[in-house]
């Protein structure tokens, strides 16, 4: 298993984050399953994208007292060059409009030792940039939407 963590500044409250993105992934359900377009780009290799549709699960994860909710988010897919994931995804407040988004988890290299292999090489670069796209289409939802409640409240 290889362990892998990204984050990027949201411009949103920590809380107002998570509960978006709870339902962001849930409005996408269709028959039990949240579908999520996974792409990136091998810029090496004549700009090649790579891509993959993949079965995204996020549980919100209420914590006791004052301790932030987080979310857990894992994802599926078919033996492909994205291999399935399990993780943490979490939203930590930098002031009172703003907070850091990080998914934290892990991953294994499909394929046997083939694919540790190409994991060792290629794959793992493949999954960080996978996971910074997600977590930038996350922001980029987060933000659009917190400002327009922001802009009629």
């Amino acid at each position: 298993m290889r362990e892998l963590s990204v984050s990027l500044p949201v411009k949103a409250p920590s809380g107002f984050a998570l509960a978006f993105l709870n339902t962001y992934v849930r409005d996408l359900v269709a028959g039990g399953d949240s579908r999520l377009p996974m792409r990136y780009a091998l810029t090496q290799l004549a700009g090649l994208t790579l891509e993959r549709d993949v079965t995204v699960r996020i549980e919100y994860i209420a914590k006791p007292g004052d301790a932030p909710a987080e979310l857990d988010i894992a994802w599926e897919t078919d033996a492909s060059l994205f291999p399935s994931f399990k993780g943490t995804l979490h939203a930590k407040p930098s002031g009172k409009t703003r907070c850091t988004l990080t998914i934290v988890g892990s991953y294994g290299a499909p394929g046997g030792i083939a694919g540790q292999l190409f994991d060792a090489v290629l794959g793992v670069r493949i999954a960080q940039g996978t996971l910074e796209q997600l977590l930038a289409q996350f922001r980029d939802a987060i933000e659009d939407d917190y400002k327009k409640r922001t802009e009629y409240a």
